[in-house]
């Protein structure tokens, strides 16, 4: 079909590459300059630039890899970002919400294709299919927004993994019936094919991972390889197994979720390149499908076109209402729901191409769906930005309310092998989505090797650095001399007017078992900022659980809130459960003080009356647990005599067990 210039294709792979990098480029500045959504701006790039549109360039075969493959790596990312522990928690309502935006368009599409526009029964029932399919293609923007471990989208993501793999089963289950092969040979193959795939990709390749990760420690490009080597091969795997890759690419996301950790550098490089190259060619891709001579067709084929159109919109509308009214989700939530799901891409093609290649639809059917593609792109991608604005301002006005200022954590570090642990915690017991300041301080003795000492001291820094800066996280460093190290950091802390100092401690005591040491034990007694100390051998990123032990009185401090948050922080960026363990009042209490959180269930609260002894707790030493002791200065509210044994009790745990114990911001009680 010639284009609308009859402008000659370019040929040139080189020519090819430029103009789409180009678009990649500047497409998304303009987009913001006219308050556009970049997606759709994109997609109307590859609708200009297409063969339906100047015909700069043909679909063919090498953007047609890059547009798949951006296609995969939007659902893969779907399932690495999740939040694991929320998406547990909450998988009854992706249950539910995927059972409703599979029913609701299925059945509101059959009854006019079937009873309206007289359809046949498997045409109206193949059409009516596809308006239960929606593609994640608005996701970046919630990406972008930081807020893909909102329950709402955690919900969206998972129901479309429901309903698209329940629409792709019902298309071969068509398909199969049309050509007379349906039969109990088909259904005993499909369900022990899925089964096999299921088990490989869920519980075959973690293992593999890690002992992949653990085997290529220092090759970063290697390990990125990994990756992609295993998106792909899970989505090929899906497709042998007789459902959609895009269904495996999730399922690959969801297998490597707890073995890449969320602040990493793999994380980092893995989501930087799908943004940057690979979803973007697939938005291009998807805008060089659209053919607007459609709209000049005949009236038949616009009439067809806005009954699909509005099927559609109303059915996934009907399907996110539903889900806020059961769940009492925000009216921002069921638009972010609605924005997320209404979009109909891949998956919609994909089963109008089939239907219409067996001869089971025709071309009007064909030319409706591809108006249907560009007018549900471009609502998404509106109805998306802005109700993700809406939630992120939300989840920052919310964690700014349980904020008393600018959160500025210090971290005093000496030793090479530990100084990334201690960042590592500072960035994940950082609430998300606030503007969190972290300082790395090095303090060095004024003595007469002093400026050999601050030399290396900076090699230390620059590694350090670059650590943070590997995971998009900025950490300013700071070297100072001074007449002693406890010295030093009270001093920064004063200048700073730090909020919280992370501290490492190696485990062991001194002076009968009842003490830190000099340096831990100065900054408890000099400063009242909140102070975790930590001691962790292996990596946190990712938890299963974050067992918390509470003292009484420990809600009538001054510093509750801010350990609240530390916690917090820490759950969001490991995917960790939280569990209190407390006395039966102190429990009570804190279901009470902790329900305008709304990050806690019943759940998260076990009653436990020997604190701060931990022989009872549930507690792995495998790294897969972490255990937090909340203990208080002397002088305070929640202070007990039992606080002394703490630094005794943690001492005589495993070598292999990881602990903080947190030090809340406190006033002293004066005395009578």
């Amino acid at each position: 079909m010639p284009n609308v210039l009859f402008i000659t294709p370019l040929t040139n792979p080189i020519h090819i590459f430029t103009i789409i990098i180009s678009i990649i480029l500047v497409v998304p500045f303009v987009s913001r300059l006219i308050k556009v959504p970049p997606i759709f701006g994109l997609i109307l790039a590859g609708l200009v630039i297409g063969p339906n549109g100047t015909g700069l360039l043909a679909n063919e075969q090498g953007i047609s890899i890059f547009s798949a493959v951006g296609l995969l790596y939007i659902m893969f990312l779907a399932g690495l970002e999740i939040n694991m522990s929320s998406f547990l928690q909450s998988k009854n309502k992706s249950l539910f919400f995927g059972a409703a935006t599979f029913i609701i368009p299925l059945c509101i599409g059959f009854c006019i294709l079937r009873y309206v526009l007289n359809f046949s029964f498997l045409p109206a029932l193949l059409v009516a299919s596809m308006f239960s399919t929606h593609t994640l293609l608005s996701y970046p923007i919630a990406s972008r927004l930081n807020i893909t471990r909102r329950e709402s989208v955690v919900v969206t993501i998972g129901g479309t993994i429901i309903t698209d793999t329940a629409v792709l089963i019902l298309l071969t289950v068509i398909t199969t019936e049309f050509q007379g092969k349906l039969n109990g040979l088909f259904w005993l193959q499909l369900i022990s094919l899925l089964f096999i795939f299921v088990v490989l990709v869920l519980w075959g390749l973690p293992k593999v991972a890690r002992w992949y990760f653990n085997t290529i420690q220092s090759d970063s490009t290697q390990q990125y390889v990994f990756v992609l080597v295993a998106l792909f091969l899970s989505a090929m795997l899906g497709k042998f197994a007789g459902i959609e890759p895009i269904v495996g690419a999730f399922l690959s996301g969801l297998a490597l979720n707890r073995v890449i950790p969320h602040h990493s550098p793999l994380m980092n490089r893995t989501v930087f390149i799908g943004n940057a190259i690979f979803i973007p060619f697939f938005l291009i891709g998807v805008g060089m499908l659209v053919d607007l001579k459609i709209l000049f067709s005949g009236f038949d084929t616009i009439f067809l076109a806005a009954i699909l159109i509005v099927i559609a919109i109303v059915g996934k509308y009907l399907a996110a209402l539903l889900t806020q009214l059961i769940f009492r989700y925000s009216r921002a939530d069921r638009n972010l729901i609605f924005g997320l799901s209404s979009s109909h891409a891949a998956a919609t093609i994909a089963v109008i191409l089939v239907g219409f290649n067996l001869g089971i639809l025709d071309e009007k059917v064909l030319n409706g769906t591809i108006l249907l593609i560009l007018v549900t792109c471009m609502i998404s991608s509106f109805v998306t930005e802005k109700a993700g604005r809406e939630v992120a301002i939300e989840e920052t006005d919310s964690a700014n309310d349980m904020n008393l200022g600018t959160e500025k954590i210090l971290v005093p570090v000496a030793n090479p092998e530990t100084f990334r642990k201690l960042i590592d915690v500072a960035m994940l017991t950082k609430l998300p989505n606030t503007d969190s300041m972290i300082y790395a301080l090095s303090i060095v003795n004024d003595d007469e090797d002093a400026q050999q000492t601050v030399l290396n001291h900076k090699k230390i820094m620059e590694q350090l650095t670059l650590h943070a800066a590997s995971t998009d996280t900025s950490v300013t460093p700071i070297t100072r001399v001074d007449i002693n190290i406890p010295t030093g950091i009270s001093r920064t802390v004063k200048e700073l007017q730090a909020t919280n100092i992370v501290m490492g401690w190696s485990g062991r005591s001194s002076t009968a078992n009842y003490f830190f040491g000099n340096i831990i034990d100065n900054l408890l007694e000099n400063t009242q900022q909140m102070v975790m100390v930590v001691k962790v051998d292996q990596s946190i990123s990712r938890l299963r659980n974050i067992f918390v032990l509470v003292p009484n009185n420990a809600d009538r401090e001054i510093g509750f809130a801010g350990w609240i948050n530390a916690i917090i922080g820490l759950a969001k960026n490991t995917g960790g459960k939280v569990v209190f363990l407390a006395s039966v009042r102190t429990t009570e209490i804190l279901k009470n003080r902790l329900r305008e959180y709304k990050f806690f269930n019943d759940d998260s609260f076990v009653v436990y009356e020997f604190y701060p002894n931990v022989d009872n707790i549930p507690f792995e030493a495998n790294g897969k647990d972490l255990l937090i002791a909340v203990a208080a200065r002397q002088s305070t509210l929640s202070y007990s005599r039992r606080h002394l044994i703490i630094p005794k009790i943690m001492s005589h745990l495993a070598n292999e067990r990881s602990f903080i114990i947190i030090y809340p911001e406190q006033v002293e009680v004066p005395y009578n």
